[in-house]
Order: structure tokens, then C-alpha cells, then sequence
């Protein structure tokens, strides 16, 4: 496999800086995409290679956005290989607090925004292609507090999964990444009190999608990989490990 051309959109997001890094240095040929105009030209300023890793400011939520991303990136390019999605959002409120002008937001920002993007890339992959989004294990268990950001990412499962039975019959890969929060300096400075120890670094999520757009997951249609590191939910009723287990303390 050639080194791919990939859409990457939700470039300007903190976790997508180690992605880009990690698949610029494979040599992928990457268009970089987002709203955020002055986080692209850092981007750019940092990564750029004419021909090699390009961005381009537009929102792939609005179809006619997501759709210039495409050709762009086949007129930059020559050709599209992939989509690697990281556009999203998350909120976290009472129900009794949450308007549904919020769980509109996190519909568009998680799931139709990755609805909107796929759409414009679709006619222009061959087989092989790669289809790479991004879940959370909230959409399984999600957690008080969390419904519209769990709703929205639940939609997004259920949609992945219908459509990798779609798109493998072109020999098409989608798959997801099912992640918990990143550990990034601005979470670090957001939450100072958090144990920060059952989050994942944004270069393990790097690795992932590294894997994810190789032909080392060639076997993989509608899989979803769990990086989670030490992430666990706990119960009460769970109380603490057995006698012996877990190490020395």
C-alpha cells in the first residue's frame, strides 16, 4: 500500500496534533481541515510540506464544506485514500439544565458532522479506502450528566457500524476508535484536582489510527479498538480488588 491521501478533519483539535505528526512522518499526504483559521496556520507553520501536508479552513458539518474538502483534496492530491474524523464536541449537564438547542450541537458536532464529511468523500474512494471516527464507552454506559453528549456519540456507533456493512462491499475499511478523555495540557489545566491516571495520551490514539490506515487492519470492517488505558467504571458494590490482586501496594 502507497502511502495514503487522507482528509483529516478536526485538525485544529488537540488530540489531532499527534495524529497529524504520527501520519505526516509515515508520509501520508494529508489536507488538514477545521474552522479555526489561526490554530491551521500553526499547523502549518509546524507541518506543512507543499504536496505533502496541506489544510484548508472550512466546516465539514455544512455539506457544501465537507464537500470542497473532498475535491480539494483530490485536486491537491491526485487522488483520496481516507477520512480520518475527529470533529466533535461534548457538554455535560443535568437533563432538567440541557435545552434541546444543546443536544442539537452534539447531534451536528458527533454525528452529523461525520455523516456530512463520509457523503463527500464516499465517490471518490476506491477499495482500501479507510474510515476512521472516534466513539467513547459512554455511548455503551453513559454516566449522569452525559446524556446528550452519550446520545449523540451512540448515534454515531449505530451509524458506523451500518455503514462498514455498506462500504466493505467495496473493499472499504470503517472503523472507530473508542476512546477515553485525552490527557492534554488544556484538560490538565481545566480539571487540576482530576487523577488524570485513567486517561490516554494523545500519541497511543496517534498509534491507533496509524494502524487503522495501514494494511495491518486490512482484516478490520466495522471493528471498533478500544483505547482506553486504565480506564475503568467502578461500583460501590465492587468494593476494592480481592486479597493479592493488583500488585504490591
Amino acid at each position: 500500500m502507497t502511502a495514503p491521501v487522507l482528509v483529516v478533519t478536526g485538525a485544529t483539535g488537540r488530540l489531532a496534533e499527534a495524529v497529524v505528526e504520527l501520519l505526516g512522518a509515515r508520509g501520508d499526504r494529508l489536507l488538514l481541515t477545521g474552522r479555526d483559521k489561526d490554530r491551521l496556520a500553526a499547523l502549518e507553520r509546524r507541518y506543512g510540506v507543499a504536496g505533502r501536508v496541506e489544510t484548508l479552513a472550512t466546516d465539514v458539518s455544512d455539506p457544501e464544506g465537507a464537500r470542497l474538502a473532498a475535491e480539494e483534496a483530490v485536486g491537491r492530491f491526485g487522488r483520496l485514500d481516507g477520512l480520518v474524523h475527529m470533529v466533535g464536541g461534548f457538554l455535560a449537564g443535568p437533563l432538567f439544565l440541557t435545552d434541546t438547542g444543546a443536544y442539537e450541537r452534539m447531534l451536528r458536532d458527533n454525528f452529523l458532522s461525520a455523516v456530512t464529511a463520509t457523503q463527500a468523500v464516499l465517490p471518490h474512494l476506491a477499495e482500501g479506502a479507510r474510515l476512521v471516527y472516534f466513539s467513547t464507552p459512554l455511548a455503551d454506559e453513559p454516566l449522569p450528566a452525559l446524556s446528550a453528549y452519550a446520545a449523540a456519540k451512540a448515534a454515531l456507533a449505530a451509524w458506523v457500524r451500518s455503514v462498514a456493512h455498506e462500504v466493505k462491499r467495496s473493499g472499504i475499511h470503517a472503523n472507530t476508535v473508542v476512546m477515553t478523555m485525552a490527557d492534554t495540557p488544556d484538560k490538565r489545566r481545566e480539571r487540576p484536582g482530576m487523577n488524570f491516571d485513567h486517561t490516554v495520551t494523545p500519541d497511543l490514539v496517534a498509534r491507533v489510527v496509524a494502524f487503522l490506515t495501514s494494511e495491518a487492519a486490512d482484516g478490520l470492517y466495522g471493528s471498533r479498538v478500544p483505547v482506553l488505558g486504565r480506564f475503568e467504571f467502578t461500583s460501590e458494590l465492587g468494593g476494592g480488588p480481592p486479597p493479592g490482586v493488583g500488585g504490591p501496594r
